[in-house]
C-alpha cells in the first residue's frame, strides 16, 4: 500500500478534462462551468485543473430529439485510449433533469475511471487533447440510464402561454354561434396549469313562427380552468382541464308590441380536451373541445295577447364547444 504521502502528491499531478457540447436547441442546458463546479463540489477536490497532466478526458455532447434530452459521455485516459461511452437520456420538460445526474456519473468516472475499450470505430492518430481527441459517434448500445420524465428539473422555468382561437358553440346560444376566445395559461414546474381565458360569440336570433318577432342572443365570457393532465408524445401533447366559467347574457327582442333589453349571468361548470401540436421552438397549433353544464338556465319567454306566457328559448343542460388556435409560448 502506498504511504498517504505518495497518494496526496498522485492527486496533486494527476487532473481530468472536461469538454461539453450542446447541439441545437440546448443552449439553456447545463454549461461547461457550471458541470465542473457541481462535479468538484461532490468530489470535494478540484479534479478539472490545466497545470497538470490529464489522466481522464470525458467529452459530453448534449442533444435534443424529439421530447428525448440526451447526454452522450466519450472517454479517453491520458494516452488517447478509449475508454468507453455513456448515456443519460430523459423525456422531461426540461433538459435540468439531468443537471445531477450528469455531475454525478461525471464525478465516479473521474474518481474511478474504467478500464479501456475497444472502439466502436477506428480513432485517428492524434495527440491526447480535449480538441483533438478521436471521438466515436454516439452509440445507441452505450451503457444509458433512462431517467424517468418526472425527475426533478431544478432550471425548468414557469411557462406561460397565450392562446387566440376561434371557436363553435351549441347549446350556449340559439343555434350554431361562431366565437373568439384568448386564453392565458400558467405552469409552475411542479403545478399543474392554470388558464384564464375569455371570449365571445356572434350573436343568435330566435324568432317565434308565427311572427317575424323575437330576440337577439349575446354571449361574452370568462373563466378559469385547471390542467392537471398533459402527457407528451413527441411534438404533440394531450391535456384535459377542469374548471367553471362566468357569463353575460345579453338579450334584445325585436317585433313585437313592447321590445326590452335585458342581461342575465350564466355560471357553468366544464371539462375540456384537447391536443397542443408544436411546430416551431415557442409555437403551437390548439385543437380543443369541451363540454359546459349550465348551473343557471334561464327560460326567455313573452306574453301572449290571451295572457299566458309562451317560451322562446332556454339554453341546453349540456352545451359543446370546439376552439382551433395558435399557442405562442411567452
Amino acid at each position: 500500500m502506498a504511504p498517504e504521502g505518495a497518494e496526496a502528491k498522485a492527486e496533486q499531478t494527476a487532473s481530468a478534462r472536461l469538454e461539453l457540447i450542446k447541439g441545437q436547441d440546448t443552449q439553456q442546458c447545463l454549461d461547461q462551468a457550471n458541470l465542473t463546479r457541481a462535479v468538484e463540489a461532490r468530489l470535494q477536490r478540484r479534479a478539472f485543473r490545466a497545470d497538470v497532466p490529464a489522466t481522464l478526458y470525458v467529452k459530453i455532447t448534449i442533444e435534443r430529439a424529439g421530447s428525448a434530452w440526451s447526454a452522450w459521455l466519450t472517454m479517453h485516459d491520458g494516452s488517447g485510449a478509449f475508454l468507453g461511452q455513456r448515456a443519460l437520456t430523459t423525456e422531461a420538460l426540461d433538459c435540468s433533469a439531468l443537471d445531477d445526474s450528469l455531475a454525478l456519473v461525471v464525478a465516479l468516472l473521474v474518481d474511478s475511471p474504467p478500464a479501456p475499450e475497444t472502439p466502436p470505430v477506428p480513432e485517428a492518430a492524434a495527440e491526447p487533447s480535449s480538441s483533438s481527441q478521436a471521438t466515436p459517434a454516439p452509440n445507441p448500445e452505450a451503457a444509458a440510464i433512462h431517467l424517468p420524465p418526472d425527475t426533478p428539473a431544478p432550471r425548468q422555468p414557469w411557462r406561460l402561454q397565450l392562446a387566440v382561437a376561434g371557436s363553435g358553440a351549441i347549446g350556449l346560444v340559439p343555434g350554431f354561434a361562431p366565437g373568439i376566445e384568448l386564453g392565458l395559461g400558467a405552469k409552475a414546474p411542479t403545478l399543474p396549469e392554470l388558464r384564464l381565458f375569455a371570449g365571445a360569440y356572434a350573436g343568435r336570433e330566435q324568432r317565434r313562427s308565427e311572427q317575424d318577432a323575437g330576440a337577439r342572443f349575446d354571449l361574452a365570457y370568462f373563466g378559469l380552468e385547471v390542467c392537471p393532465l398533459e402527457p407528451h408524445f413527441g411534438s404533440a401533447a394531450w391535456f384535459v382541464c377542469a374548471g367553471q366559467s362566468l357569463g353575460r347574457v345579453r338579450v334584445s327582442a325585436f317585433g313585437f308590441d313592447e321590445n326590452s333589453t335585458s342581461n342575465h349571468l350564466s355560471y357553468a361548470l366544464l371539462l375540456r380536451s384537447g391536443i397542443q401540436l408544436a411546430f416551431a421552438s415557442h409555437w403551437a397549433a390548439r385543437l380543443g373541445i369541451r363540454a359546459e353544464v349550465p348551473l343557471t338556465r334561464g327560460v326567455f319567454g313573452y306574453g301572449r295577447p290571451d295572457g299566458t306566457q309562451q317560451g322562446l328559448y332556454q339554453a341546453s343542460a349540456v352545451a359543446g364547444v370546439l376552439d382551433l388556435g395558435i399557442v405562442v409560448q411567452l
